[in-house]
């Protein structure tokens, strides 16, 4: 199939037109020709309408590919247009087109191609029959469309990196896809890990030989095939290099091609990304996530930046790290450079960390999408997480877990030996943030540090006031810390970096953020408070503290419920902070008290997704008001759109009437939108403001922006508003928009209200 969408894909080429316009002779504009029509309506005249099936089947879909090569399209559009047939009933030159065709291939292998098309279309629907067992009709159609359009979007995906490679490696005389020995990269890879865990075996604890243990059994769990498996390790469990164990091992034994490491969180992507470049190397691995542009920007010229920039689409690295962001979007997004990289999934170990960050929204997606990649296209997937969501008990459309799917086994022990915390819920009352930070004081003199974590940015710098009027009073008062997304990423890494040191030193502190901190930060406190929200927000705050088991003694989580805390339109924490209390309560009514284990998260939550699917199913198909459809429907059978179809029409076209480009279109991993804005941060950030708000050219003003996308904050709606009514943002000469610097400070970073003095931390 990808064979004859790659020979047919440029067949309006072969014209006078376009000969005369490549050689620029003629006054045609670039992209005026319509070349992507004729390769398929070539192939739908010859196999259409063939009697064999599969013929017929895939001379559409190669069709469909063609026609797409350059951009996704609706093929049953808003106004119920079938928009492939009205491309493929095109003339242009297409007579001219059609004597031509011997100089682009040999017929009798075009018909040799097809006839082995006809027998991977017909492979790919068999395996998706079993896919569909025991779904209902409904279910079956949508399961069955989005499955097809899954296909579709790997042959577009084929087809658009093919074309680009091909033709840069033309323009640059040199071919573009680099080559790999991947056999030596995964015997590199397991002996600098083997040096990695070798440090680690002279620790005798009992918590240091659970994680040898652990690692042991990611290891031999390589030994199967793998689908989609669950890594279900306590936090503080050494999950990161157990899983890459199990990659590593799994690539070596299975001929896999790639290693694909997603994580929700910057804080733990930094980590991490160190710890997998360090096995594979630099010129085997790539980072690809906002921050990493940044970071390899300073490290590197021009071209070597456009080649990292290209290599971020084309993702040929054979180790890479990204975000769920980049990852989703690489499943879901209408955009060519992330439809490019979709076909990287296939054949590749991917490793989906803190999957319980899935957003509740996407979940049906997502799972389908990871039977896709499982099935269809040979990808092993692993989920990573200490608080696994059942994604597999899911009513509609569940995720198809291998029969043999966990990777350690009975977790029991391993949960049993890291038990280094107890959560305490304190929910008989509601604290004010008065009464909260009184709180807060009481538990740092009773264990000397203590992390508060609440929902809200407000609720933190509101608990955090409280705190600094009474330790204002104290004679030698602890260090007193602020963290929040209101602070630009080098803001916050450099508070962390001082929490750090300050823990590891044993010295006083007390550290109120928001959840931002919960995973992937590296940090261990005596005590922790949690404003209540989920209870695997609980699991992961309690992972904060007492982490290797360093106070001698269990350390308490306190659970608390914050009464001035205002959710608003919050409305996933809401139903966490719901389905928690509604199980806490019940647990303690039956006095149980191992709030931490992996059964109380299984129920905790069973019960949210009860309630969300019972409240409406389609939350979790990712709701697209402006279609008045949903991201699985438009992506399956499209049913709003094909419904004024005629009815012989709409039933030879069943599967292949998806409306790719609305659902990509309106496709937002975190769907409220906001507003960049550089902030004067340090002595650098004030001068590349001021840099990019003089006269440079247009790369200039590129690179500083680049470099300054460590002082970048992400305003919401409101934040932005409240700033514009108070001209504290500033529009500089390239259309971006600059903080005014009395409205960032030490402690909160962007604030509504102006500081006396203006902060720069030099």
């Amino acid at each position: 199939m990808g064979a004859l969408a790659g020979l047919s894909h440029d067949l309006g080429k072969l014209t006078d037109r376009f000969n005369s316009y490549i050689h620029g002779n003629s006054s045609i504009s670039r992209g005026e020709i319509d070349h992507s029509f004729a390769g398929a309506k070539y192939i739908n005249n010859l196999f259409s309408n063939s009697e064999n099936k599969g013929w017929a089947k895939a001379a559409e879909m190669i069709g469909h590919t063609i026609v797409s090569h350059h951009g996704l399209h609706d093929w049953c559009s808003l106004d119920h247009n079938d928009y492939y047939s009205e491309r493929i009933c095109k003339n242009d030159d297409y007579e001219q087109i059609v004597t031509e065709i011997n100089r682009a291939f040999d017929k009798d292998e075009f018909y040799c191609f097809m006839s082995k098309a006809a027998e991977e279309y017909l492979a790919v629907i068999n395996k998706i029959k079993k896919m569909e067992q025991g779904l209902s009709d409904t279910d079956r159609d949508v399961v069955r469309g989005f499955y097809l359009g899954m296909t579709e979007r790997l042959l577009q995906s084929i087809l658009i990196d093919a074309d680009r490679t091909d033709t840069a490696g033309f323009m640059a005389n040199e071919p573009l896809e680099r080559e790999y020995n991947l056999d030596g990269l995964w015997d590199k890879m397991r002996l600098n890990l083997d040096k990695r865990l070798a440090g680690f075996n002279k620790n005798c604890d009992e918590i240091s030989r659970q994680r040898r243990d652990i690692s042991e059994r990611c290891l031999k769990f390589s030994e199967n095939d793998v689908g989609i498996c669950k890594l279900v390790v306590p936090t503080g469990g050494g999950k990161t290099l157990s899983s890459m164990r199990f990659a590593i091992e799994y690539c070596k034994r299975h001929n896999m091609e790639k290693i694909i490491y997603v994580a929700p969180f910057m804080s733990i992507l930094e980590q991490n990304s160190d710890e997998i470049r360090s096995l594979a190397g630099d010129d085997c691995f790539l980072e690809h996530y906002s921050d990493a542009v940044q970071q390899k920007f300073e490290k590197c010229n021009d071209n070597e930046f456009q080649d990292y920039e290209l290599r971020t689409e084309m993702w040929d690295s054979p180790v890479i790290a990204t975000t769920m962001v980049q990852f989703l979007n690489t499943l879901f997004l209408d955009k060519t450079t992330s439809v490019r990289r979709f076909h990287r999934l296939s054949k590749a170990v991917i490793i989906i960390d803190e999957v319980q960050s899935v957003p509740r929204n996407c979940v049906y997606p997502f799972n389908l999408a990871m039977n896709f990649l499982a099935k269809i296209c040979g990808a092993s997937i692993v989920l990573c997480s200490a608080t696994q969501p059942p994604f597999e008990a899911m009513s509609k459309f569940p995720l198809l877990l291998d029969e043999n799917s966990s990777m350690t086994g009975d977790t029991q022990e391993d949960f049993e030996v890291f038990s280094r915390t107890e959560i305490i819920p304190m929910l008989s009352g509601e604290y004010t943030y008065s009464g909260a930070a009184d709180f807060a004081i009481d538990c740092f003199g009773e264990n000397g540090s203590v992390l508060f974590i609440t929902n809200t940015k407000r609720a933190a710098k509101e608990v955090y006031l409280e705190l600094k009027t009474r330790l204002s009073e104290m004679d030698n008062p602890p260090k007193l810390i602020h963290l929040s997304t209101n602070m630009c990423p080098q803001h916050r890494r450099a508070a962390v970096a001082e929490i750090v040191e300050m823990l590891g030193c044993k010295e006083p502190i007390i550290c109120v953020t928001t959840q931002l901190i919960e995973a992937g930060v590296n940090v261990s406190f005596g005590c922790v408070i949690r404003s209540l929200a989920g209870m695997d927000n609980s699991a992961q705050a309690a992972g904060r503290c007492n982490r290797s088991g360093e106070f001698n003694r269990i350390c308490p989580v306190y659970i608390i419920e914050l009464c001035e805390e205002r959710l608003g339109n919050l409305r996933e924490i809401q139903e966490a902070k719901d389905a928690s209390r509604q199980l806490l309560y019940c647990m303690e009514q039956n006095g149980e008290s191992d709030f931490l284990s992996p059964d109380t998260l299984r129920e905790y939550f069973g019960l949210l997704f009860r309630e969300i699917q019972s409240d409406n199913s389609e939350r979790m198909c990712y709701p697209i008001p402006e279609a008045k459809s949903t991201l699985l429907d438009l992506l399956s059978v499209n049913s709003l759109n094909t419904a004024l179809l005629p009815p012989d029409r709409k039933k030879s076209l069943r599967y292949c009437m998806q409306a790719f480009k609305t659902a990509g279109s309106n496709f937002r991993v975190i769907d409220e939108k906001t507003t960049d804005v550089f902030v004067p941060f340090n002595d650098e950030a004030q001068r590349l403001i001021c840099q990019m708000d003089s006269d440079l050219s247009f790369a200039e003003a590129l690179k500083c922006m680049r470099k300054a996308q460590k002082y970048i904050v992400e305003l919401y709606p409101d934040m932005w508003k409240k700033l514009k009514l108070a001209n504290a943002v500033v529009e500089m000469k390239n259309g971006c928009f600059r903080l005014r610097e009395e409205y960032y400070n030490s402690e909160f970073g962007v604030s509504d209200e102006p500081s006396e003095m203006p902060f720069y931390n030099y």
